[in-house]
């Protein structure tokens, strides 16, 4: 007839309560590493942006949820100054010519040679690399550090 064995393990208790603690820890430590990491890559798109007027640096925008971030730029010709534009024809829309100030008369079309893409957004999440990893290791250190204490 076999005999039953206690084994009484310390610190079960305070391991149980750490764990069924650990979703709530992992959540808060991940979210704050999106946090970090989404502002830096914004704040180095904006540095990385081409200013004229200044509107496309300050149409670069962050949304965050839940897991979630992103960096956007948020004006209609970002994506045109990010990716570059092939030569193309200008032609009046509204109008029967096109005319600027400088022009010497008014013209129906004008040839536009293209534009060399700035991939500014590109730019700025390459050079927030190294320090996104480390935010995220830190909350990956965090989480195993409560958990085993």
């Amino acid at each position: 007839m076999a005999k039953a064995i206690s084994i009484r393990i310390e610190g079960l208790d305070r391991l149980k309560t750490a764990f069924q603690t650990a979703p709530t820890l992992v959540k808060s430590q991940i979210q704050k590493a999106i946090i970090l990491s989404v502002a830096l890559v914004n704040r180095n798109a904006k540095m990385e942006a081409p200013v004229k007027t200044g509107r496309l640096r300050s149409g670069i925008l962050s949304r965050l949820s839940p897991f979630k971030g992103a960096v956007e730029s948020t004006v209609a010709y970002g994506i045109y100054v990010h990716e570059g534009t092939s030569a193309h024809i200008i032609r009046p829309v509204s109008r029967k010519a096109l005319y600027w100030k400088g022009a010497s008369h008014p013209v129906k079309s004008v040839r536009h040679p293209g534009t060399r893409a700035n991939p500014f957004m590109k730019k700025g999440a390459e050079k927030s690399e190294g320090q996104v990893q480390l935010s995220f290791q830190k909350a990956v250190n965090n989480v195993v550090n409560h958990l085993a204490r």
